[in-house]
């Protein structure tokens, strides 16, 4: 089941001019790819082996580990409400993208801070919380975090999008020994023991049970719009009551304990195709 957030759309200005989209289930499946773990994992040690003199921080390796790793941690688990909270700030009071800098720069500064002052007062406790902080400091993390987040905004995001959608494009299922190219079904009507499916060239009706398709596909495909329908994410238009309408202009029904569920599912295909 889709939560309503994931669904929110944040809208940011890039340093290189562009607006960049991108939704929180985006947001989520970024942080588990291992692109990204790639990417931070080559800034950790330039940041960790790094000279105190020419990267302020911690003297010891091991605390400079310790700051990026709590750090990073603080960022990803806090990022995904403190962007919604911050996007529905700016649209109230400014309206737009907002500048993609200075939507991080608060999180950011805060991540430093407070892991700054948690790993002074466990290992230094003697010296003040913030004695390690610097201008330099918080100006070195507010731009190692741009440059991270312009990277992840234009090019590995897209990239995971064109992955996206190539595995769509390759991908099938099989239904009474045959196999279907998942990207070429619009929808799947169940009938008794049969399977209606509509095809973009035309409809099979195979003897099948519709659980059996079910079983093969996931939300990104498409969703169940009642106990006998199923609809392909590309074939959904809109929703009027409790029937949603095709682009082929068909309407198929909608049962009224999935309304909730198949409007936020068509809100997703709506931010996906205005990301595209």
């Amino acid at each position: 089941m889709l939560r309503t957030d994931d669904c929110r759309e944040v809208h940011v200005y890039v340093s290189n001019g562009s607006v960049a989209h991108f939704t929180i289930r985006e947001m989520h499946e970024l942080y588990t790819s291992w692109q990204l773990w790639v990417l931070i994992c080559v800034g950790f040690m330039i940041m960790t082996t790094g000279h105190p003199v020419t990267l302020p921080q911690f003297d010891s390796f091991g605390l400079r580990l310790a700051f990026w790793c709590i750090a990073l941690a603080f960022y990803l688990v806090t990022s995904t409400s403190y962007s919604l909270v911050a996007q529905w700030i700016w649209d109230r009071t400014i309206g737009g993208p907002i500048p993609l800098i200075l939507l991080s720069t608060p999180l950011v500064l805060a991540a430093t801070y407070l892991t700054s002052a948690l790993l002074t007062v466990m290992f230094e406790p003697g010296r003040p919380a913030f004695y390690s902080m610097t201008w330099q400091m918080n100006l070195r993390n507010v731009f190692v975090a741009h440059v991270f987040e312009t990277v992840a905004l234009l090019w590995l995001l897209p990239a995971q999008r064109a992955q996206r959608a190539d595995q769509n494009t390759a991908r099938s299922v099989t239904l009474a020994g045959r196999r279907f190219v998942l990207a070429r079904i619009r929808r799947v009507k169940g009938a008794e023991h049969y399977l209606e499916v509509y095809c973009a060239d035309g409809k099979e009706v195979i003897r099948e049970r519709m659980v059996t398709f079910l079983e093969q596909v996931g939300p990104g495909d498409g969703i169940q719009t009642h106990r006998s329908h199923w609809v392909a994410s590309d074939s959904a238009l809109d929703l009027t009551g409790s029937k949603l309408r095709l682009r082929d202009g068909e309407i198929v029904p909608v049962a009224r304990g999935r309304l909730e569920d198949v409007r936020l599912w068509l809100a997703g295909q709506t931010s996906s195709e205005e990301l595209a």
